[in-house]
């Protein structure tokens, strides 16, 4: 079969919080060539294409199968690229957390789909494309408009294909904190066996997989001699859980004298010196953390499991080691009053972080918090990939989103900080994508979408 896998455009020139590969569909893609299916991938995102240039191109194209990946952030978007595709082939399909998290829901947002896979996708993919040529009983893990789902079983994470690099062009992507061109991303395990009540953990679930560090390793060196990559972002949930794995793989590393630049997702109560020296000394410039806050109270309703003299030390090593840190904060948890939020704020610059994301709490669809709280509120900030947040605070949304924005200005307007974003923007080459984008908003070229949590594509 012929395959176009599509990530649509941005709903705006000046969006861009997506400028990483779409390693999904580089997966997706992956699985669907090892068994002889013809596979392209549309990175319009990345292409800077508007939305007219993307209806063009599908007005040229007829292949057999669509395919997009759906977080629920970008939900809108997938449902406007759906109602554009629509004549462009035989059948429509979306795997990814959104209809993993919503199952059968989607085929009312975007009745053009025809199906949907659930969980990881590489193995159910296979099963889907066959059952459309072949019919026969409905695959597990494949949701079909008014029939019954039956789950799959997660693949074996040694199976699993390695991306699709090949068919994205990985010269233009950008990762601003990288402080260098030339990024790549990976995935070394799946799962995570924590239980934050925020986070997401549909596709993967919460039994920990991991690759071996000879895998890793492989995946890496293949990386910078094929594609020329120089620094990895790992999007494992937590790379540092198991520290024996941590080790083999920085010791793989220095043993193959592989000169890379890498940065991970840790803990605050999972790292120690010996440990972060071994990662340092194997090119790992970043650790991010989920501190989430500097208040306890939030801290027990988010259920990280961690606590603040955790992360004072953990972040006390990392300024010793000599690794940069990154904390993610999130503000206005249910609860806080205003100068709760001034204590996370001001936590996040007594830790010494180097940098901060800060960010609103919404509560994914499927999450402990979804089914705990509701509001009507909307608090963003510039990162976030949808435009209308739904969130989860006792604040007004007035308050709320005034503290968001004096939080970034409160941290990043300091001598130190704000230039070592700005080298960083630079080195990284992102400034150039933020040109780029305020060129297009001056030409006022045809890219805007729609966008709102109840947006559908039959309202398009």
């Amino acid at each position: 079969m012929k395959v176009l896998l599509i990530r649509p455009p941005r709903r705006h020139p000046l969006e861009q919080s997506l400028t990483v590969p779409p390693l999904g569909l580089a997966y997706i893609a992956s699985a669907l060539e090892s068994v002889g299916h013809e596979v392209e991938i549309w990175d319009a995102y990345i292409e800077r294409w508007t939305w007219r240039k993307l209806n063009r191109k599908l007005s040229e194209v007829y292949v057999d199968v669509i395919g997009f990946s759906a977080m629920t952030p970008m939900w809108d978007v997938i449902c406007k690229a759906s109602k554009m595709a629509q004549h462009a082939s035989r059948w429509q399909i979306v795997g990814g957390p959104h209809p993993t998290a919503v199952k059968h829901t989607i085929f009312v947002d975007a009745p053009f789909l025809d199906a949907g896979v659930v969980g990881e996708g590489e193995e159910v993919v296979l099963d889907l494309l066959k059952w459309f040529e072949t019919g026969g009983t409905i695959p597990k893990g494949v949701l079909i408009p008014e029939q019954p789902f039956e789950a799959a079983t997660p693949p074996q994470i040694a199976s699993i294909v390695k991306p699709a690099r090949h068919l994205l062009d990985n010269r233009k992507y950008r990762y601003p904190l990288a402080g260098q061109r030339n990024i790549g991303t990976m995935i070394t395990s799946r799962g995570c066996p924590f239980r934050c009540s925020f986070c997401d953990k549909s596709v993967s679930g919460s039994t920990w997989r991991a690759r071996t560090a000879k895998d890793v390793v492989d995946e890496m060196q293949s990386m910078q001699q094929e594609f020329g990559i120089q620094f990895i972002n790992m999007y494992d949930d937590n790379f540092t859980l198991h520290r024996k794995r941590v080790m083999d793989i920085c010791e793989e590393i220095v043993r193959r004298g592989l000169k890379m630049s890498w940065k991970c997702e840790g803990r605050v109560d999972n790292l120690d010196e010996d440990m972060l020296q071994a990662m340092k000394g194997a090119g790992c410039t970043m650790i991010a953390f989920g501190v989430e806050s500097g208040n306890a109270e939030s801290l027990a309703l988010l259920r990280k499991d961690i606590d603040i003299e955790q992360t004072e030390r953990t972040f006390k090593l990392m300024q010793s080691v000599g690794v940069k840190s990154l904390a993610y904060m999130i503000l206005g948890v249910p609860g806080e009053t205003l100068d709760d939020v001034w204590e996370s704020i001001h936590f996040a610059k007594d830790i010494g972080a180097d940098y901060v994301q800060f960010s609103s709490l919404s509560a994914m669809p499927g999450t402990p918090l979804s089914m705990q709280f509701d509001s009507g509120a909307s608090v963003r900030n510039f990162l976030d990939a949808d435009v209308e947040r739904k969130t989860l605070t006792s604040l007004d949304e007035e308050t709320l989103q005034r503290a968001m924005r004096d939080a970034w200005r409160h941290f990043y307007v300091r001598p130190k900080p704000l230039w070592r974003l700005s080298r960083d923007i630079v080195r990284s080459g992102y400034v150039f994508e933020l040109g780029k984008g305020l060129l297009q908003t001056l030409r006022d070229e045809d890219h805007h979408v729609r966008s709102s949590s109840f947006w559908r594509a039959s309202e398009a």
